[in-house]
């Protein structure tokens, strides 16, 4: 009885083993494994378009319809002020 089993558990591992290199060298699966991974980039690059694209759409809709939101950008952007007022500069040096 203690043989029989010993030989099943020999029969399974070999046929793991048969199975796993199957799995390792056959050209189809590792290219397909490439392709679930590039897939997977891919879409985590859509997702972060997606996001920029609205963060985008958003700052249109308030460039349009707010003068304040386009005059805070003017002023941080490209560091204008407006006539007599007076800039205030800090050093970082401590």
């Amino acid at each position: 009885m203690r043989q029989t089993t010993k030989r099943k558990i020999r029969v399974r591992y070999i046929v793991f083993i048969a199975v796993l290199l199957l799995l390792i060298f056959n050209e189809g699966n590792r290219t397909l494994m490439r392709r679930f991974f590039e897939q997977k980039k891919l879409n985590e690059k859509i997702k972060n378009a997606k996001r920029q694209n609205k963060l985008i759409k958003e700052r249109i809709r308030f460039l349009e319809n707010e003068p304040s939101y386009l005059e805070r950008m003017v002023r941080s952007e490209l560091n204008v002020i407006a006539p007599e007022e007076i800039e205030y500069r800090f050093s970082n040096k401590v």
